[in-house]
């Protein structure tokens, strides 16, 4: 449920044009060195051997990370090929790390292959200057070290969450304003999702390492995100749409920021009294696109979609009584889909509303229902499933905002 094993490729990361550069190696090594006793390996990954000052590059870095450092890949210990289908298997299988608990620090095109094939979270160092518009960049040794510290190290990715026959839905921590022990990192989510301010970067972290580290991506198709109460909204409110556009080319799975669409303005939930929150609110302004916008492209898909036995991941900031993520599982399930609903937070002691039985539903065009569909309740408490998390999630905010990891080069 955290990180485990860092691949670090040798091209682009520790050396650059075919050399090893010895200040960003000895900055590596530190990270490399302050992260095993906290139960993360490294391992270097290349297709070619590498050697340095006469040494064989895993024998020079070991001594400089003052711990060992094996370098795996085609040439070197008979691995398959980085670009080949699961080539990481073997390696992650020998450090005792699954899928989810790996990361990749790369910045070449071989790196973004070795990536996708492995379905690997691919970390850009651009420290050498950006090369590609891939992955997620961190700039500086100090913003790897960063991630890694602050958002890598996270126990517990997921807080709450109900699974119930078709129902998966799940929120990566708590949202309160009022209440102490949440009102710092909640107030901030709030001024963000609502105003593009507090700290962007922090949120878009907290999404991509809860979904990454918590398997939630395992088996998706598709990402969509939940569209806001206008049909006016903006698609890429303060680059969150952008973010899982990223996310998903990591693992070769669409984003249609579209796939679900307003056709009609919905009333705010938070202003409203929980009593006269409705379903109809969201399922009558609402409904699928036929010919969605992958990944943020300017044109719309030429064919329509299928979501006939797939995936689909709704991600939404806040989780309240759960009326908004009912609306998109229905109409997902209603196109033959199968919904995992996400939020970044979930509102304190309000129930999580589903929809009972589900009418005859039209899910790629406007519905006009008039009945309010009954519904089950699943409670606040009964369906938090890490009750650390809010503290790791108070302490990971603290930690970002001081962050302090000064290097050499």
């Amino acid at each position: 449920m955290a990180l485990k094993l860092l691949l670090l490729s040798v091209s682009g990361t520790v050396g650059h044009d075919g050399k090893i550069d010895s200040n960003i190696a000895r900055d590596l090594g530190r990270l490399v060195r302050e992260l095993a006793p906290l139960g993360v390996s490294t391992a270097l990954w290349s297709n070619r051997t590498w050697r340095v000052d006469g040494k064989p590059i895993a024998d020079w870095f070991s001594v400089i990370a003052g711990t060992p450092v094996q370098l795996h890949g085609l040439g070197v210990d008979g691995s398959p090929a980085r670009q080949k289908k699961d080539s990481a298997v073997p390696i992650m299988e020998r450090y005792g790390a699954l899928r989810h608990e790996t990361a990749l620090v790369g910045g070449v095109q071989e790196d973004m292959r070795a990536g996708v094939q492995n379905g690997l979270l691919m970390l850009r160092p651009d420290w050498y200057g950006q090369h590609m518009d891939y992955g997620f960049s961190v700039p500086t040794i100090s913003d790897l070290a960063r991630f890694c510290f602050v958002f890598g190290l996270r126990q517990h990715p997921i807080f709450w969450r109900v699974q119930d026959g078709t129902l998966d839905v799940s929120a990566a921590g708590p949202f309160s304003t009022f209440r102490e022990a949440y009102r710092m990192f909640g107030e901030d989510a709030k001024a963000f999702a609502k105003g593009g301010l507090g700290n962007p970067e922090f949120w878009a972290n907290f999404a991509v390492s809860s979904l990454y580290f918590s398997g939630m991506l395992a088996d998706v198709k598709y990402i969509c995100s939940y569209p806001g109460h206008s049909p006016d909204s903006d698609v890429n409110k303060f680059g969150m749409a952008d973010v899982l556009a990223r996310l998903g080319k990591c693992f070769n799975i669409s984003y249609y920021h579209d796939l679900i669409a307003r056709h009609e303005p919905a009333l705010k939930s938070q202003p409203v009294k929980a009593a006269d929150r409705t379903f109809l609110n969201q399922l009558n302004t609402t409904h699928l696109t036929r010919k969605p916008h992958q990944n943020l492209d300017a044109e719309a898909r030429k064919t329509p979609i299928s979501l006939e036995g797939k995936k689909v991941l709704v991600v939404d900031d806040f989780c309240t009584s759960g009326r908004s993520s009912e609306a998109a599982r229905v109409f997902i399930e209603a196109a033959g889909g199968e919904a995992r609903l996400f939020s970044w937070l979930k509102t304190i002691s309000a129930p999580y509303s589903r929809i009972a039985v589900v009418a005859k539903i039209s899910p790629f065009k406007p519905n006009t229902f008039t009945a309010e569909p009954e519904k089950v309740e699943y409670s606040y408490a009964g369906h938090i499933v890490a009750n650390d998390a809010p503290a790791e999630i108070a302490e990971c905010f603290i930690n970002f905002r001081n962050w302090k990891w000064q290097v050499d080069s």
